[in-house]
């Protein structure tokens, strides 16, 4: 499919109720939150000295540097939601077919690359993700980014989606399947880095998670299936097309690393995405068996 090229304007100033670093200048990131339907949750912040909110849906994980995790660990689960990442036990209630504003702390403009997704279920617990074993989650992707090299008119490393996501404040909008299940989740959100991926081990991949309560969408879809996910220690291969590139060559086509996107999937195209934009503070909930209870300072804490 053919997309007209994007005329790109300069990174836009990141929301004011969040101290943010210019993307023309921060070399690292980390989701600094997450808007659903308008309501605000935050992000965890893994740089020294930052005040991380107890009702958080984010992993915690332990980059100081708020770097990243490289093709060394492609087969450990330190791939799956970063070094170190633990889980928490607050939970983003969303309705499958809902967006997802996933809000980037900045992004540098010399960093091309894909921008990807991924849910796995919660199964088989009593707190919905809070006590998963990240090295069983099994992934199954949502977007893609497709086509995540939008093009090279003006020479390489030319236009990604990591630059429509520059564009969009540092947000990048994901779906949640309309006919997706009711239960709890993982969203796994990463951004990969290719600046330095014409050395094999150059690639730096940001594997971000953040736990879903999904209720019931639309009645009457066809069910998207999960059970058919990969483990992420299975996703990429140090030798991967679209790991092992040289971008700063001219390019026709680039093959997006991991599985293909599954059936029933609605990623939100180029087109599509929209900055994120909050008016409230969302309630979390926490898990209990199949029910869930609304986040307070009593039912709430992280583990």
């Amino acid at each position: 499919m053919h997309i007209p090229p994007l005329r790109l304007s300069a990174p836009c100033a990141l929301l004011a109720a969040t101290t943010l670093f210019p993307s023309v200048v921060l070399a690292h990131s980390n989701l600094a939150f997450i808007i659903i339907n308008g309501s605000f949750y935050p992000g965890f912040d893994p740089r020294p000295g930052r005040s991380n909110s107890p009702s958080r849906i984010a992993w915690s994980s332990a980059n100081p540097d708020a770097g990243y995790v490289g093709p060394a660990n492609y087969s450990t689960p330190e791939i799956s939601c970063h070094l170190s990442a633990a889980s928490t036990p607050a939970h983003a209630p969303v309705r499958a077919g809902d967006n997802i504003h996933m809000q980037w702390n900045g992004w540098p403009y010399n960093h091309p690359g894909p921008i990807l997704s991924y849910l796995a279920p919660c199964d088989g617990t009593a707190d919905g993700c809070l006590s998963v074993n990240k090295s069983q989650l099994r992934w199954t992707k949502i977007d893609n980014s497709e086509p995540a090299l939008i093009q090279q008119d003006e020479g390489p490393p030319g236009q990604w989606a990591s630059h429509i996501m520059i564009n969009n404040n540092n947000s990048w909008t994901v779906r949640v399947p309309s006919g997706l299940k009711p239960g709890p989740y993982v969203l796994r959100h990463e951004a990969i880095a290719l600046h330095f991926a014409k050395d094999k081990g150059g690639a730096q991949n940001y594997p971000l998670c953040v736990n879903l309560w999904v209720t019931e969408g639309r009645m009457g879809l066809e069910e998207f299936r999960t059970d058919k996910g990969v483990l992420a220690q299975e996703l990429y291969k140090s030798d991967d097309p679209g790991i092992l590139v040289d971008v700063f060559r001219t390019m026709t086509t680039y093959v997006v690393p991991g599985p293909s996107v599954a059936p029933g999937a609605e990623p939100v195209g180029h087109r599509e995405q929209r900055k994120s934009t909050s008016v409230r503070n969302g309630t979390p909930v926490r898990v209990v068996g199949t029910k869930t209870v609304a986040w307070t300072q009593e039912t709430g804490g992280v583990r």
